[in-house]
């Protein structure tokens, strides 16, 4: 991974809240960059392969999904099998306005609807 590639010309998708930050989405060449703050004053930028909210809205339309359910049942073990990516790609689908997150858990987990 090119790392000045993921920056360059980055275009602001929009924002999704999780359980204590506000997360924000920018689109670039390389991948969606998913940026909240952190505890210490900084960042945390994580990366979204570009393919994965297709795969997400075509596999789960219309269902109502975890993280662990993507890493799961998305039959893409590839894109999936890092910690925290399941999550965070629903996060830039929900800044996408293609997923809603739900009041209710399964467990400790978020759950969102694939619209």
């Amino acid at each position: 991974m090119r790392i000045p590639a993921l920056f360059k010309e980055l275009e602001y998708i929009g924002q999704a809240e999780g359980d204590r930050r506000a997360y924000h989405v920018f689109k670039g060449g390389a991948g969606y960059l998913v940026i909240g703050p952190n505890n210490r004053g900084g960042l945390n930028v994580n990366v979204v392969d570009l393919k994965i909210p297709d795969i997400i809205s075509r596999k789960f339309r219309g269902q109502q999904v975890t993280g662990p359910i993507l890493a799961k049942r998305s039959g893409r073990p590839d894109l999936f099998r890092i910690p925290f990516v399941p999550l965070n790609s629903l996060y830039v689908m929900v800044a996408l306005g293609r997923v809603r997150k739900l009041e209710k858990r399964v467990g400790r987990a978020m759950v969102f609807k694939v619209q």
